[in-house]
């Protein structure tokens, strides 16, 4: 992860506390698990995710064969990651697809996304950009969050009573 923008962090988690490392999405995913770089559960439609990371990654050593960085992250993986080493020797290829997640989110309760992977023509960088129906409840949440740094002033989380609560 290179950056993100403010609606990202107070949806998902700052990032800013981890090490470069650490923000590392294939890194994130197949140690950390589903919710990948999230501070909190993510839970997402389909698994095209982890074949298309892995996919990735194997295409990103045939253009980059001697890079210490990649060797060492698939080394990694390899030895720490079932599913990784399984999707590796599989040859696992698949392409990054739309898909819808809902976060978990700790103040607002959950908030359905759409999340686009968008190649960046000419480099290895993807852009992932989450959108919400405008004008839904997952809309004014993330509004909510956006305006208030995700930081609940009303009394308790979406478990008790609050502007999210349900019936």
């Amino acid at each position: 992860m290179l950056s993100w923008t403010p609606a990202w962090a107070v949806l998902l988690g700052d990032p800013s506390a981890r090490t470069p490392a650490e923000r590392n999405l294939v890194r994130a995913v197949f140690v950390a698990g589903p919710s990948g770089l999230a501070a909190w559960p993510v839970l997402q439609e389909g698994d095209a995710l982890n074949p298309a990371l892995v996919a990735d990654l194997r295409a990103a050593l045939v253009d980059h064969p001697r890079d210490r960085g990649l060797i060492d992250l698939v080394e990694e993986l390899r030895s720490t990651s079932a599913e990784f080493n399984r999707l590796w020797d599989e040859g696992a290829v698949g392409p990054h697809v739309s898909v819808r997640k809902t976060v978990m989110h700790p103040e607002v309760g959950e908030v359905t996304c759409d999340c686009d992977v968008l190649p960046v023509p000419g480099s290895d960088i993807r852009l992932i950009v989450y959108t919400v129906a405008a004008g839904s409840a997952d809309a004014e949440k993330l509004e909510f969050l956006r305006v208030t740094n995700g930081v609940r002033t009303d009394g308790p989380s979406p478990s008790g009573p609050g502007p999210f609560s349900g019936p």
